[in-house]
């Protein structure tokens, strides 16, 4: 399988992605490395880098380079953040990093990085409008989108460090955070666009400081979920975590469980500027993205096309990566998914369920047998597990967590009101109802290719009275698929509150 690395040597920071390229053409990353390195915000009197902070920023990057060669990545790509240029002897120090390491960094442009930071969000997240702030140690990257297309741009050159300065000159951490807060309002208060922005646009945060505070948000909120990614903070959940931060010093900051320890210094920092953009914009809620620039060059290298337009269809995109990661069998999982989507239009009248669950019930059919990677029996039971960790793209937390239950309660007596009472915070009241009915569907689904040869075509359901009769229109004989589709049929009663015939 191909392999392909980005080396990203940013201004506070040099990050390491390395990824598998799939057959799907898409990507799965397999290891990830940070390493805090103040690169810019450490030059002498004279503007340039001191040795020691080149030599620390040498030390990481050969080690990079023995993780890529023991991994025998030979697609490398290195780049560098804009930020450098800041540095009189920047040409020097990347002809170092070459000798030295054989990396041969581009350092990209504003709107290059900008184009990337886009990319890794917008194919990453089912956001159609939204307002990107990318908060990194040296600058600030805010994007406006509006689906496929970039409206305002602004790049603002003050970052987690060049903000928390302030910490320095004010010993008192509240006072702090309230000047913090007040210092970057004042910038994003400069930037004409971003006072008219209408509520349909969504707030979208990526960096550590969004992941940061988002993991102390759900800690304190208790949420049942742990899943970074498209996490929605509420703007009282990011008080919340302000109320908190603001009175601790340093020490106390350290503390925080689940903080990397190198980023404790620019935690306040983070949550004020956060504080700033909720209050400069009105936003009431803000996702978190745990992609951004670095996915968006990968995005760029290997997924063909979406340098031109994001990719039109992001959770089944999503979900065939998924199903190719775990080698399962990719012709069945798209026929038991068809075969669903079939069930659900035919019964409608039945089930009553609105458009969105059908979102809950393309993940739940595409990795229905997800599972057997563990242990074939039980599967189900495992496939809950793998659904909940799998990063499904496209879908919201409630809708992951709808479709590990559906996956695994295909039998009724399967399904777990305690482990269900455990993500009580995420579900709806309806939701109950709901899963029960997409389950037996699932399960139905996959009955009609139990010999995993495609025979069940279509179906067809009459609705008669006290009774469905499901026609199944076939190409082969398919008795053994009717057979298996049959064992569901006390389900069926118990859930439809109709006799099922399958013919």
């Amino acid at each position: 399988m191909e392999k392909i690395a980005i080396v990203d040597l940013g201004s506070s920071k040099i990050d390491l992605i390395l990824a598998n390229v799939l057959p799907t053409g898409n990507f799965a990353v397999f290891e990830e490395m940070s390493e805090t390195v103040k690169i810019v915000n450490d030059f002498d009197g004279e503007g340039l880098l001191r040795i020691a902070r080149s030599n620390e920023a040498l030390t990481i990057l050969k080690m990079y380079k023995m993780v890529c060669e023991v991994n025998k990545i030979t697609n490398i790509i290195a780049v560098g953040s804009h930020n450098l240029k800041n540095l009189k002897n920047y040409k020097s120090f990347l002809d170092e990093i070459y000798n030295t390491c054989g990396f041969k960094f581009k350092l990209m442009t504003q709107e290059e990085e900008l184009n990337a930071l886009y990319n890794g969000v917008i194919n990453s997240l089912d956001v159609p409008k939204g307002v990107i702030f990318n908060i990194s140690g040296g600058s600030t990257r805010i994007v406006q989108y509006n689906r496929r297309n970039i409206l305002n741009q602004t790049v603002i050159p003050f970052g987690t460090y060049t903000i928390a300065k302030v910490m320095d000159e004010v010993s008192d951490p509240e006072k702090a955070c309230e000047k913090m807060t007040k210092n970057f309002a004042k910038e994003l208060d400069k930037i004409d666009w971003l006072k008219n922005i209408e509520p349909e646009y969504a707030f979208v945060g990526v960096g550590n400081s969004f992941t940061s505070t988002g993991m102390l948000s759900r800690k304190i909120r208790k949420y049942s979920l742990d899943a970074p990614h498209n996490y929605v903070m509420a703007k009282k959940d990011l008080t919340n975590v302000y109320d908190l931060v603001k009175t601790l010093d340093l020490d106390k900051t350290k503390k925080i469980k689940g903080l990397p320890s190198e980023r404790s210094d620019v935690f306040a920092s983070g949550v004020c500027m956060i504080k700033a953009a909720f209050e400069t914009c009105n936003f009431e809620n803000v996702v978190v993205s745990t992609k951004g620039m670095n996915e968006g060059i990968i995005y760029n290298s290997v997924v063909p096309g979406t340098n031109e337009k994001p990719i039109s269809d992001l959770l089944g995109f999503s979900l065939e990566n998924i199903k190719s990661f775990y080698d399962s069998d990719y012709n069945n999982s798209q026929q038991v998914s068809e075969l669903a989507l079939i069930l659900f239009r035919q019964l409608k009248v039945l089930h009553k369920l609105p458009r969105g669950y059908t979102k809950v019930l393309r993940i739940a059919a595409a990795m229905h047998d997800c599972g057997q990677r563990i242990k074939f029996y039980d599967h189900e039971k495992n496939s809950f597990h793998v659904i909940l960790n799998s990063e499904v793209l496209g879908a919201t937390h409630r809708e992951i967590v709808l479709a590990a239950f559906a996956s695994a309660s295909q039998n009724l007596s399967d399904f777990s009101l305690t482990e269900w009472i455990k993500y009580k915070d995420i579900l709806l009241e309806e939701d109950l109802d709901a899963v029960r009915k997409l389950s037996l569907i699932v399960r139905l689904a996959e009955a009609l290719d139990k010999t995993h040869r495609a025979v069940v075509q279509d179906i067809s359901c009459d609705i008669l009275g006290d009774s469905v009769i499901m026609k199944t229109i076939v190409t082969i004989d398919a008795s053994i698929e009717i057979r298996e589709a049959l064992k569901s049929s006390q389900d069926f009663k118990k859930v439809y509150k109709k006799t099922l015939e399958v013919l």
